[in-house]
């Protein structure tokens, strides 16, 4: 008796798994589009920034835009995964009822939550500002600053959400519009104008709010125009308990995350001076075209979890997972290897005042490096439905970080803090790399994964011998990374 597998049986698989791979890849591509768009204007905005206002002034300027993006991330409750996971896995079932439920679960609950952070962001506007205010810095311009920027924290939530909802349907067009291009976009221009017009740092946070409250406008419109009639009309069925918990496990994992939290910012402006909160921030901004890649996959790849997971397609999904990372790695690790060879060429754009940050560009290239290159293990975790284990990574991971931070930022200042985030970067993905392992049954390291390892070791090879070239000059180096990467490709 043969025990071949029947050919249509065969076909019918692989035809899956190649829906799969067009999915994760068409979704990624527009993506990644829209993630070069927004890295690619927040980097202008940042050098217009920092040559207008200086790095202490723009240093003032990311302190009070972290400390409003965590506390955003606390009104949010983690209701954009939320709604996302259960819009994603009521859509798999046919059940229209439940998406509809999702949806005003998700929206209503993050609305309710934002706002009322909120409003305490902006009474207690002065006990925040000098918990994150050292002796160097004035906690009166953060507390301004604060205030101005509370609406931001409402809108915010709302864009999120909004945007994740739309990612449920496995497909990035509406969530990249609203949230990649019109919000950066909109910040940008009216950024600038409010910089040059003389409104300094405290114009450069209401572009920030008004940006924000536009963009989650247009991703409710487009939400709405994306549901099926069907959705529409359907009496909503809700599941308010089983949504706050994952939302609250979930929530807590992604707000707890090292580079979602910007600890790093946040321990520098307790500890340190605004010029070393602003060379950090320029590290962290040149940091930004690596992590294109993963960021560009990462959205559609948690509905594409949920969605294998809950069909038991196991197999499918660890050939998948293979498949992003090296796809992750074949672009990100080149550029991580040029940050580290040659940082010293890309701080020049941010003036003379930002070439302390030389160093710790370097530095927190390598933790990227783990960062990418285990892929997005993280939404393995959480959409298969184990949330929890991601937020007790994120809670060591974070006590870790802060006690090290605490330790080594009053000697070793800004370069301390980058040491600390490359350590713990690179520990907590090998970690979730192990879980994934055993929770799940999938890992991201193929063969295949060996070729692009291979080309950047080599490219960086090239790059180090270009320094016998005699000459020290902008034009010399940049010439350095065309020959490495030159090679790169050729290897490749």
């Amino acid at each position: 008796m043969s025990t071949e597998v029947p050919p249509v049986k065969q076909q019918r698989l692989t035809a899956e798994a190649a829906d799969d791979i067009k999915v994760v890849a068409v979704g990624g591509a527009i993506q990644i589009v829209g993630q070069i768009t927004q890295r690619s204007i927040a980097f202008f905005f940042t050098v217009v920034a920092t040559n207008i206002l200086g790095v202490a002034g723009y240093g003032l300027y990311r302190k009070a835009q972290q400390v409003l993006a965590v506390v955003a991330q606390v009104g949010m409750a983690g209701f954009n995964y939320s709604a996302m996971r259960f819009i994603a896995r009521a859509r798999a079932r046919g059940d229209v009822g439940s998406v509809r439920g999702a949806a005003r679960t998700g929206l209503t609950a993050s609305g309710i939550a934002s706002v009322v952070v909120g409003v305490g962001v902006f009474v207690f506007a002065g006990p925040i500002a000098d918990y994150f205010s050292s002796a160097r810095a004035s906690p009166e311009e953060l507390e301004r600053l604060l205030r101005i920027g509370a609406p931001y924290i409402p809108a915010f939530a709302l864009l999120q959400v909004l945007r994740y909802c739309t990612q449920a349907y496995r497909t990035m067009v509406p969530s990249v519009v609203a949230g990649n291009i019109i919000q950066p976009v909109i910040r940008f221009l009216l950024g600038v104008i409010l910089l040059i017009a003389g409104f300094g740092v405290a114009g450069a946070v209401t572009s920030l709010t008004i940006s924000m409250a536009v963009a989650a406008v247009s991703a409710g419109y487009l939400f709405v125009r994306m549901m099926t009639p069907e959705e529409k009309a359907a009496s909503p069925r809700y599941e308010p308990g089983a949504m706050t918990r994952f939302a609250l496990a979930q929530g807590g994992a992604s707000l707890l995350g090292v580079q979602s939290l910007g600890l790093g910012i946040l321990i520098l402006s307790a500890l340190s001076g605004n010029r070393e909160v602003g060379l950090f921030a320029v590290a962290l901004a040149l940091q930004g075209p690596g992590g294109v890649f993963l960021s560009g996959i990462v959205n559609i790849w948690a509905p594409v979890v949920s969605d294998l997971y809950e069909k038991g397609a196991i197999d499918r999904l660890d050939a998948l997972y293979k498949t992003i990372t090296r796809w992750i790695v074949t672009f990100a690790l080149p550029i991580y290897a040029a940050l580290i060879l040659e940082p010293d060429l890309f701080v020049k754009f941010f003036g003379k005042g930002a070439a302390d940050a030389a160093s710790i560009v370097a530095i927190l290239a390598i933790g990227n490096l783990f960062y990418s290159g285990t892929g997005p293990t993280g939404y393995v975790l959480s959409m298969s439905g184990h949330p929890g284990v991601n937020f007790i990574n994120s809670v060591v991971a974070v006590a870790v970080y802060a006690s090290l931070g605490a330790w080594v930022v009053p000697r070793y200042g800004a370069v301390g803090m980058a040491w600390v985030d490359s350590g713990v970067t690179a520990a907590v993905n090998t970690v979730r790399v192990v879980q994934a392992k055993w929770l799940v049954g999938v890992q991201p390291f193929g063969r295949p994964i060996l070729k692009p390892v291979i080309a950047t070791l080599i490219a960086a090879a090239a790059l180090l011998a270009w320094r016998l070239v005699p000459g020290e000059s902008t034009f010399v180096q940049a010439a350095g990374l065309v020959v490495g990467a030159a090679v790169y490709l050729v290897i490749l």
